[in-house]
């Protein structure tokens, strides 16, 4: 079952507000991705043992073997969404800050506490359009990946064939 949450369509005036709508944009976005991934490979009756993600690598494969157009292009996207694992991470774990720069433009700072005495985790300081940038990839992949997987488990033919392999 997939809840969708209503974000506010009209950003908040106040600058951490702004920051704090940025944060909940990017996660929800990613979330949806994950939560289509996670229904697919449990469809899929992919074995679940770190979660259902915990097999992304095995569903890829899959994906790519089928020779589906369509599922490539899932897996293509998925892949695309795997690599800014590093990028969720940070956020999910982050506090938020927000500085000005010289021209008083509002820069929202990630801060991290280490995980252990060797964690180099940086603190990260996000401009406006980087901070742009990854709410387009995010909804982008999100959306992408959820209607994908809708209508891809909607089809028992290109499920039949990704259970075989």
């Amino acid at each position: 079952m997939s809840v969708n949450l209503p974000i506010a369509e009209s950003p908040p005036t106040d600058d951490m507000a702004k920051a704090l709508h940025w944060l909940a944009l990017v996660l929800t976005n990613f979330a949806k991705a994950e939560q289509a991934i996670g229904q697919l490979s449990i469809r899929l009756a992919l074995p679940i043992k770190n979660g259902p993600l915990g097999n992304v690598n095995e569903l890829r494969s899959r994906l790519a073997k089928s020779g589906d157009r369509r599922s490539r292009n899932l897996e293509k996207r998925i892949a695309r969404w795997q690599a800014l694992r590093p990028v969720r991470h940070v956020l999910a774990h982050a506090t938020l800050q927000v500085l000005y720069d010289e021209e008083r433009k509002p820069v929202v700072v990630t801060r991290h506490l280490p995980l252990d005495s060797d964690d180099v985790t940086p603190d990260r300081v996000w401009t406006a359009e980087e901070r742009a940038e990854i709410v387009r990839l995010a909804s982008s992949d999100g959306r992408s990946i959820h209607d994908q997987v809708r209508n891809l488990l909607a089809e028992p033919k290109a499920l039949a064939r990704l259970i075989q392999f």
